[in-house]
């Protein structure tokens, strides 16, 4: 091996490490510079109330459905970037075929994007969040610019209790500590 192709290597081997870190550290600032920058936004933690978030589990029983009931149904609360609420469902239906989903929102009526089990990595609904007071949300749910759904949630003032009902369905939700 002579002295001019051990040096390329040499460099190319520098200039591939070279350009792979700052490719690394221009995909990881603007995270780290987010993370420094004073939040301007909504934040969520200061709009929804702990008693919210967390794991629930419908009560089919006590539930009224205009379809077949669920086998079962759960609903996720949690803070998430950005100042959101992200909520993520699951329902095992009649038939026993699931289905799933999730989006986060702001609860001021910012326009979201709903993923779904039907429609897999494609946006399947653009949900808007809305506070009414600590105790009532309301939730508009619209597919290819056609209104799909308004709902309403409403937490018991013990916080044991989610009522979510749209149209003539009311789904009754109680805390679910994961364990049946």
């Amino acid at each position: 091996m002579n002295k001019k192709s051990s040096m390329f290597r040499f460099f190319s081997h520098k200039v591939g490490t070279a350009m792979f870190l700052a490719a690394a550290m221009a995909y990881a600032m603007p995270a780290a510079q987010a993370a420094e920058e004073p939040w301007h936004g909504t934040d969520a933690r200061q709009q929804v109330p702990n008693a919210l978030l967390g794991a629930w589990k419908a009560d089919v029983a006590a539930s009224h459905y205009t379809d077949p009931s669920p086998r079962k149904a759960l609903r996720f609360f949690a803070y998430t970037e950005g100042g959101k609420v992200l909520v993520s469902f699951m329902t095992l239906n009649a038939k026993g075929q699931l289905s799933s989903g999730h989006w986060a929102a702001q609860v001021d009526g910012t326009p979201a994007v709903e993923y779904h089990s039907q429609g897999g990595s494609t946006p399947f609904n653009v949900v808007y969040f809305t506070k009414v007071d600590d105790y009532n949300y309301h939730l508009v749910v619209k597919r290819n610019g056609k209104l799909e759904i308004t709902a309403d949630y409403n937490l018991s003032k013990d916080g044991k209790t989610l009522t979510y009902s749209y149209g003539e369905t009311v789904i009754v939700y109680h805390r679910w500590d994961m364990m049946d």
